[in-house]
C-alpha cells in the first residue's frame, strides 16, 4: 500500500513501533545515509547542515555495511538508496527494522513511485523519498509524522 502526498513523500509502510511524539526540541535527530553515490551522500550532508535540529550522524555506501554499522541508539532515521552494489537497500532496511523497529527508514531513489521494486511495501521503511524531492522540510515531516 502507498499514499503519496504533494511533495514527493510517499508512505509505503505503516509501522507502529517506528513512532516518536514527533519533539525534535532537545535532541538532535541524527541521520545515516546509505548510497554508493559519493555525490548524494555530500549533497544530502549539505542539506542537514542547514538544519539546526537534524545532525548527520554517520554514511556507509553499501547495505552491508550500514547493517554492520549503525548500532542501536546510533540512529533515528537512515536514509536508504534502493539500487547499491551488493545487498540493495530493500534487504538492508529489511535487516535494520527487524534488529531496530524504531529507527525510521526511508528508501531513496530516482525510481518513479510505480516502478519501484514490489518488497519496497514490506521490507519495514515507512516511506519512500525521490532524491530529488530531497529538502530540510520533508525530513522535518517525515521526522514530525514517525510514519
Amino acid at each position: 500500500m502507498s499514499v503519496c502526498e504533494k511533495g514527493g513523500v510517499c508512505t509505503i509502510a505503516y509501522s507502529k513501533s517506528a513512532r516518536h511524539d514527533g519533539t525534535v526540541a532537545d535532541d538532535l535527530v541524527r541521520v545515516w545515509v546509505v548510497d554508493d553515490q559519493a555525490s548524494f551522500r555530500r549533497a544530502t550532508a549539505a542539506t542537514l547542515a542547514a538544519m539546526d535540529d537534524f545532525v548527520m550522524a554517520g554514511e556507509c555506501e553499501t547495505g552491508e555495511s550500514a547493517v554492520d554499522r549503525i548500532r542501536d541508539g546510533s540512529a533515528d532515521i537512515v536514509l536508504m538508496d534502493i539500487h547499491m552494489p551488493g545487498m540493495g537497500g530493500i534487504e538492508a532496511t529489511r535487516q535494520l527494522h527487524a534488529a531496530q523497529p524504531d529507527v525510521i527508514v526511508v528508501l531513496m531513489s530516482t525510481y518513479d513511485l510505480e516502478d519501484l521494486p514490489a518488497a519496497a511495501s514490506d521490507c519495514g521503511a515507512v516511506a519512500y523519498l525521490h532524491k530529488e524531492h530531497l529538502s530540510p522540510e520533508l525530513l522535518s515531516r517525515i521526522w514530525r509524522t514517525g510514519n
